[in-house]
């Protein structure tokens, strides 16, 4: 009798520890990251290079320089619509490509509190606008933007149930802070404030971006190993 109450107790642990497999396995499924990130670099290719591009239309079309405004004022647009609606849609419709073989896990998230996203807004574009003023000198500003985003970022990542995303990009994020706050050389500090604070910024997420999902997807393939290993009854 106490042997099968030890098999079973045994096969409970087991249990147990498959359905802690499961769920790191899906709160790590990261590689969706990959389409904000590439939007990112189009959209800052975009306005960094958007006045050269209209310039050059409207130098070889001969058109009336209303037309750059327009132009500029277009990019403008599409940068802020593409920023939220647009990745939100492509999100919504190809984020389960990267895992179809895989199945569809449907985890269960928290609401993202509105005075969370109040004090995210201020912080991190209170300090663009302040630098931006010449108020607020660029490292500074970069300090704060960037620990801005990486607590709000381990915020998210706990709501979202997205933890390991949430660890390492935060984490990634109030790294750079702290080296800039401690002095860092920045990339690009003796350029306009487009470049040294803009572009910088910028780099930093995307660099951490890249890095996360690299990291991330690595811990989830070595979680889905060990779930295939598991045999949760055994016979």
């Amino acid at each position: 009798m106490s042997g099968a109450i030890k098999k079973k107790n045994t096969e409970m642990e087991r249990l147990e520890q498959l359905e802690g497999l499961v769920d790191r396995y899906a709160q790590s499924r990261v590689l969706p990251l990959l389409i904000p990130l590439v939007i990112l670099i189009f959209n800052v290719s975009l306005l960094l290079y958007g006045g050269k591009l209209a310039s050059l239309i409207i130098f070889h079309l001969q058109i009336s320089m209303c037309w750059y405004t327009a132009i500029i004022l277009g990019i403008v647009a599409w940068v802020l619509l593409s920023s939220f609606f647009v990745t939100g849609k492509i999100l919504a419709r190809y984020a389960g490509c990267f895992y179809k073989k895989e199945g569809t896990i449907e985890l269960e998230k928290e609401r993202t509190s509105a005075w969370a996203w109040i004090a995210y807004l201020i912080t991190f574009c209170g300090s663009a606008v302040l630098s931006a003023e010449s108020i607020l000198p660029v490292r500074w500003a970069l300090m704060i933007s960037l620990a801005s985003f990486g607590t709000f970022m381990l915020y998210l990542g706990k709501k979202h149930k997205e933890k390991p995303l949430g660890v390492v990009y935060g984490g990634l994020s109030l790294a750079a802070a702290a080296l800039t706050a401690l002095g860092v050389r920045l990339p690009l500090s003796a350029e306009g404030w487009l470049y040294s604070y803009f572009i910088t910024l910028m780099i930093y997420f995307v660099s951490a971006g890249f890095i996360t999902a690299i990291v991330v997807h690595i811990y989830n393939r070595k979680v889905l190993q060990k779930i295939k290993k598991m045999r949760t009854f055994s016979g």
